[in-house]
C-alpha cells in the first residue's frame, strides 16, 4: 500500500515546487504598491488590490500582446507549412543525399541562436525588414523549421503506405493523395507541431528585444519591461503582467494539450 502512495507523494512534491513561482506571482500581483515594497515581506496580500492590473491595462502591454499573438501565429503558420512539406518529401520520396540533407536541415538548429544575431541582423538591415513583424517572423520561422521537420518526418516515416498507394490507384495524383489522405489522417501530429511551434515563438525574447523597437510591433516578452526602470522595478505590476500575458497562451495549450502529447507520441513510436 505505501509502495502506490510514494509515486504520488513524489508528484505532488514535484508539482509543488513547479507551481510555486506561479503561485507567488499571482499573489504579487494583487498587491497594491506599498505593500509591494514594505518590509517584512508578504506572500499572501493583506488587502487585495488591483492597482496593478489597472496599470498593465492602460499601458501598451494589451497592443504588445495584439503584436504576440499576430507574430505567433504568422510563424506557426509559415513553418507549419513549410515543414510538413519538407518532411513528408524527405520521408516518402527518398533521392541520393536525402538523408545527408535532413541532417543537414537539423544542423542549421545546433548552432547557438545567439551567435545569428550580428549576422541576421546585417541580413534584416540589407532587406530594409528590421523594427517590423515580417522580420521577426522569418526570423522565428528560422528557429522553429528544422525542429519541427524532424517531429513530422518521425510521424511520416511510420505513415502507412497502403492508404498513399489506394489512393493513387483510385485516380488521386500524389499532391491530391497528400492534401485529401495523408494530412487529414496526420492532423494529430500537424497540431501538436503548430502548438509547439506557437508557444515557442509566444516565449521569443532576444531575437525580439533586439530587432523590434516600436511598440507597434514589439511582442509582450519586450512590453513587459515597461515595468523595469533605472532604479525602481514594479514587482507587482511586472507580475500582473506575467499573469495577464499567459492566459491566452495557458488557455491555448489547456486545449489543444492532448493533440500535442498524441502528435509527439505517433512521430516518436513505431506502429
Amino acid at each position: 500500500m505505501k509502495s502506490d502512495i510514494l509515486p504520488y507523494i513524489v508528484l505532488v512534491i514535484f508539482v509543488s515546487i513547479l507551481l510555486s513561482p506561479i503561485v507567488l506571482i499571482t499573489f504579487n500581483s494583487f498587491k497594491n504598491t506599498s505593500e509591494t515594497f514594505g518590509w517584512p515581506p508578504t506572500i499572501i496580500p493583506k488587502e487585495f488590490s488591483l492597482e496593478a492590473y489597472y496599470k498593465v491595462i492602460n499601458s501598451y502591454v494589451p497592443l504588445t500582446l495584439r503584436n504576440s499573438i499576430i507574430i505567433s501565429v504568422g510563424t506557426m503558420i509559415v513553418v507549419l507549412a513549410f515543414s510538413t512539406f519538407t518532411a513528408y518529401g524527405i520521408s516518402k520520396y527518398k533521392f541520393r543525399g536525402s538523408r545527408q540533407l535532413s541532417f543537414a536541415i537539423l544542423t542549421t538548429r545546433i548552432i547557438p541562436p545567439l551567435s545569428l544575431i550580428v549576422p541576421f541582423y546585417i541580413l534584416m538591415s540589407w532587406l530594409g525588414i528590421t523594427d517590423t513583424f515580417l522580420c521577426i517572423i522569418i526570423l522565428e520561422t528560422y528557429m522553429n523549421y528544422p525542429l519541427m521537420v524532424w517531429t513530422l518526418k518521425g510521424f511520416f516515416d511510420d505513415f502507412p503506405q497502403d492508404l498513399i498507394d489506394s489512393a493513387m490507384v483510385d485516380g488521386c495524383s500524389r499532391a491530391n493523395a497528400l492534401l485529401r489522405v495523408v494530412l487529414p489522417v496526420s492532423a494529430v501530429a500537424l497540431a501538436a507541431a503548430a502548438i509547439i511551434t506557437f508557444l515557442w515563438t509566444w516565449n521569443e525574447f532576444i531575437y525580439a528585444m533586439i530587432f523590434l523597437s516600436s511598440p507597434n510591433v514589439q511582442p509582450v516578452t519586450v512590453g513587459i519591461f515597461q515595468f523595469v526602470g533605472d532604479e525602481v522595478i514594479e514587482w507587482n505590476s511586472l507580475s500582473a503582467v506575467a499573469v495577464f500575458t499567459s492566459i491566452p497562451a495557458i488557455i491555448f495549450f489547456i486545449v489543444a494539450q492532448k493533440y500535442i502529447i498524441s502528435g509527439l507520441l505517433r512521430g516518436a513510436v513505431k506502429r
